[in-house]
């Protein structure tokens, strides 16, 4: 990294149909996922049957009916793709899955909020704007880009439901704070491409085989974005 983040998250987002009201520390613990103490010291938020959050150690949960989101902001990274691996193929497990996320999320300073602005007018000019691009001018003061999303579709190799998703915008976290920073966010999507059996073995498959691939791929699209703040 070109630049030392404030916050560099990795999270794992699994779609399918689960009941959040089982996933508690006890369960984790019960089967051999977390740590025996776990069941005691984990910083639970709710356990509801629509919503279980919880953190322990470098883990975060959050299980809703229709997603299973573990995530971590402390290195190594490989432990939560273990983690989500180990609790939907060590166990039976009759939950569906249908779809994966691999998450990178990522807010670092950029020093000032003309700098800021000024990455924001590369990714975003204001000039095809025409007469109202020219109100946002000179300086920033006046607006710009507050989220640019860009999509990858059709990837080599990959289902044609799979997407590669970027986000770009202001670091609320580090703004809020007084400061200027920018957040990237790269959603890589992965699909098995059908709706057959079997989901569950292909996406930990998935999981499995492409975590570092795709990691690497969005610390690589991070690392361009910070590299505009040296230009």
């Amino acid at each position: 990294m070109r630049i030392e983040p404030e916050i560099d998250e990795v999270v794992v987002v699994l779609v399918g149909d689960f009941n959040p009201a089982v996933f508690t520390p006890a369960w984790f613990v019960l089967h051999g996922l977390l740590p025996a103490n776990a069941a005691d010291d984990a910083e639970v938020e709710v356990v509801h049957p629509r919503t279980t959050v919880f953190s322990f150690d470098w883990l975060r949960l959050q299980i809703t009916e229709e997603r299973f989101v573990a995530g971590t902001a402390r290195a190594p990274r490989i432990r939560v793709r273990d983690f989500v691996a180990r609790t939907f193929t060590e166990r039976p497990n009759h939950t569906p899955l249908r779809e994966l996320g691999i998450n990178r999320g990522v807010h670092f300073p950029v020093g000032s909020r003309v700098e800021m602005d000024r990455i924001g007018r590369i990714l975003a000019p204001v000039e095809p704007w025409g007469a109202w691009g020219r109100d946002l001018e000179p300086d920033g003061k006046h607006g710009g880009m507050t989220s640019l999303r860009m999509s990858q579709v059709k990837i080599e190799g990959r289902p044609p439901e799979d997407r590669i998703n970027v986000t770009v915008e202001p670091s609320n976290p580090i703004v809020g704070r007084g400061r200027a920073g920018v957040y990237v966010a790269v959603n890589d999507h992965y699909t098995t491409g059908d709706t057959g059996s079997g989901s569950n073995e292909r996406l930990m498959e998935i999981l499995e085989d492409s975590f570092e691939t795709s990691l690497e791929r969005g610390d690589g699209i991070v690392d361009h974005v910070m590299s505009l703040a040296e230009e």
